[in-house]
């Protein structure tokens, strides 16, 4: 007797940064159908002043500046926040920004501790990120630089349901529906081109098939196993791009 089974999963974007959370957890649904989870952006930088308003005295230099990494998504500037403290004779403070290497301008740099940080142009790319040299409205220049820090593109699936499983007796079918990577460039998200089938055996996560994905961010795979496992869709983070990851299917 020929028995048909259909199986969905929804996307589950997880994106790290320090102080800066763009990750949704698992929703509680049903272990072969599940909800999209949605990402939240976070709040902006702390407005706290340098100066005597955050309790130091007013002279052009950084003492802390350490930053987490951040999510470039269609806004315009992306957030970077972690802890920044000093001394300045006011408040117009700004900081170089250097990615991959190349200079790329300078932006403000607003103290806190765990909510200081910058918002750099979109524009600028992804990659490996630093700060400084500081410079200060009475032209003194501080050479301390930041730690290094990512900015990553931003992967999303906006589909219901990124992953169909298809099983017919033996033959299995898995649909890939919209999954998508931001472009710096003008803001718009397109096809990542790849994205990792992978099953689960013995508690590890085992790559079946990288499916090659057309322009929209749908591609499908074919293969004949009698065998049932748990799936999911997966990308790896780098130093360009975020991490992104469905949600476990059920055993199919």
């Amino acid at each position: 007797m020929r028995t048909s089974t259909l199986a969905r999963v929804g996307a589950v974007i997880t994106a790290s940064a320090l102080a800066l959370s763009l990750g949704a957890g698992p929703v509680s649904a049903a272990e072969t159908s599940t909800a999209a989870a949605a990402a939240a952006p976070s709040a902006a930088p702390s407005a706290t002043s340098f100066g005597t308003t955050s309790n130091v005295d007013a002279a052009g230099v950084i003492t802390a500046l350490r930053l987490g990494s951040g999510v470039i998504t269609d806004r315009a500037t992306t957030q970077f926040l972690g802890n920044v403290a000093g001394q300045a004779p006011s408040n117009n403070v700004q900081t170089q920004v250097t990615i991959n290497g190349r200079v790329k301008g300078r932006v403000i740099l607003y103290p806190g501790q765990g909510n200081g940080g910058v918002e750099i142009p979109r524009g600028w790319g992804s990659g490996k990120v630093q700060l400084g040299p500081t410079f200060f409205s009475d032209g003194t220049v501080d050479q301390n630089r930041s730690n290094v820090f990512y900015a990553r593109k931003h992967v999303t699936s906006k589909a219901t349901y990124p992953l169909k499983i298809h099983r017919r007796n033996s033959k299995v079918t898995f649909k890939v529906y919209g999954v998508k990577i931001i472009n710096p460039s003008n803001g718009k998200y397109q096809s990542v081109k790849r994205v990792k089938l992978q099953r689960s055996k013995g508690g590890k996560w085992r790559t079946v098939k990288n499916i090659k994905l057309n322009s929209k961010g749908n591609g499908s795979y074919k293969i004949t196993n009698r065998t049932k496992y748990r799936y999911r869709l997966y990308i790896t983070r780098s130093a360009t791009q975020e991490k992104f990851s469905t949600l476990k299917t059920g055993k199919i």
